[in-house]
């Protein structure tokens, strides 16, 4: 269609409201004096069979009971009632919550909604109940308790070089955290709580604060979140012994020889310290029942050092076991 007649058209149309600004106002309010009439009478109305959803609230002693997972906190109900009552609630205005009493049903994991159905009733202000949709309604609650756990450090892990050792004892403090939370979740944590150091290698001393690190933070608490530890390192002087290893569960019908038949003791001590190491309390052994069958070796132990000794490296740390009749057969 050429653009001029659709312009005629549409000049033709306003042509009558042209200038007319005031009239469009006139047209506005009754459009909406009509909406408001339509609404406030639609509010009005009583209406049956309205399927909503509507708050619940759990009631229990919340010093000695936590749940171990979100509680539900609304249920479908079918409702009747005046249009205004529905609306309040649509909006959450001045919605009271229906509480349910957990008095004597903790202990259970579920319970069926016709228990509580007079509670959800008397919660409606104005609206009636026709029936609950929900149900059931599921939950889990345990014992709220709090326990004193002390506090230690991976020591078999500790990021030291090797050619360093401990000096002094380890210090941690506080010597103990306190957690708080379900009693079963409790249970589960480590007795005593072990606290590992970030992992760089130490050739010093070491003066720091480390995370109390624990699962379910959701559900426990504790009194602090951190602790602080102290301890220092120091460089060893090293020296080689040979020793030949003791037999443990040797058989006593056959002779038993190893290969090697000593191991190098490489032993870490502090040089103030040398003039007071016995070699004497170094005892080796290798444990005959312990033996691989499949390449028939046995790992070496040490089974005592001298107190002032750091460190112990055993080269070789496993050694082969003949018997008589191997080593004959070998000899042939």
């Amino acid at each position: 269609m050429p653009l001029a007649p659709v312009k005629n058209i549409v000049l033709w149309f306003l042509k009558p409201f042209h200038g007319q600004e005031q009239y469009w106002r006139v047209v506005l309010l009754c459009f909406i004096a009509a909406s408001t009439f339509w609404l406030l009478n639609a509010l009005n109305k009583n209406y049956t069979n309205i399927r909503v959803t509507y708050p619940i609230r759990f009631v229990y002693d919340q010093r000695e009971y936590i749940p171990l997972r979100p509680l539900p906190e609304e249920i479908t109900i079918n409702v009747s009632g005046k249009g205004w009552k529905l609306l309040r609630k649509y909006l959450m205005l001045d919605v009271q919550p229906a509480d349910i009493s957990m008095q004597g049903l903790i202990q259970q994991q579920a319970i069926s909604t016709a228990i509580f159905r007079p509670n959800v009733a008397n919660a409606l202000d104005g609206l009636q109940l026709n029936f609950i949709v929900t149900d059931s309604l599921r939950f889990k609650f345990d014992k709220q308790v709090k326990r004193k756990i002390p506090l230690i450090l991976d020591t078999l892990h500790l990021p030291i070089n090797a050619n360093y050792a401990l000096v002094n004892p380890i210090t941690i403090t506080p010597k103990e955290v306190e957690f708080e939370g379900p009693a079963s979740v409790l249970d589960s944590l480590p007795n005593p709580f072990v606290l590992s150091l970030p992992k760089t290698t130490l050739t010093g001393s070491f003066n720091s604060s480390v995370p109390i690190d624990y699962p379910y933070k959701a559900l426990v608490k504790s009194d602090i979140v951190e602790a602080e530890i102290k301890f220092n390192v120091k460089l060893l002087a090293w020296q080689n012994l040979l020793l030949a290893p003791t037999l443990q569960n040797k058989p006593k019908t056959d002779s038993v020889t190893l290969f090697p038949p000593v191991i190098t003791v490489r032993y870490g001590y502090f040089p103030e310290q040398a003039d007071a190491i016995n070699l004497t309390p170094f005892v080796l052994t290798a444990d005959l029942a312990e033996i691989n069958p499949k390449d028939s070796t046995v790992a070496i132990e040490l089974l005592r050092k001298p107190a002032q000794v750091h460190r112990v490296i055993l080269q070789p740390n496993k050694v082969k076991v003949f018997t008589a009749v191997k080593l004959t057969q070998l000899k042939k």
